[in-house]
């Protein structure tokens, strides 16, 4: 093989190497088993604490309820980031602290919640940048003909 040849191959090599997606874990959601190890009743909070280590987050207005969240995200070249996989497992807890419910949703059972829907509305037309730049081109007011 020649060595313009070689280097071509090695440049289709490293280019089609190149245009493999990236995966990024981020946070922890534990296993089926070990949610089912969890009993209603029986366990409390440190027991849970002990099993399955901090949650990712516990309840906005109490701390009644823990979440533990873990999401995998699809990177393609210059793509935006595509969330592939998502885990989200809650544990419920009762005022005297024990295990009232323990339930596991995946990426399926999420809802798109659109958090910015109100815009301003503007009147009149929207130029372009062109159309900015060259709107004032051939308009001349009386005061600039007379020279003054």
């Amino acid at each position: 093989m020649s060595i313009p040849v070689r280097a071509l191959v090695l440049c289709a090599a490293l280019g089609a190497g190149g245009c493999a997606p990236t995966y990024v874990n981020h946070g922890f959601a534990p296993q089926i088993a070990e949610l089912d190890a969890l009993q209603a009743g029986v366990d409390t909070r440190g027991s849970v604490l002990r099993k399955l280590g901090r949650p990712s987050s516990t309840g906005a207005f109490d701390s009644e309820t823990w979440y533990y969240v873990a999401s995998r995200t699809e990177k393609f070249a210059f793509y935006q980031p595509k969330v592939v996989d998502r885990t989200v497992a809650v544990v419920h807890f009762d005022d005297a602290g024990l295990v009232t419910q323990v339930n596991r949703y995946g990426l399926e059972d999420g809802k798109v919640v659109d958090l910015v829907t109100a815009t301003t509305p503007t009147y009149g037309r929207e130029l372009t940048v062109l159309q900015q730049l060259f709107s004032n081109v051939g308009r001349v007011s009386a005061g600039d003909a007379l020279g003054q």
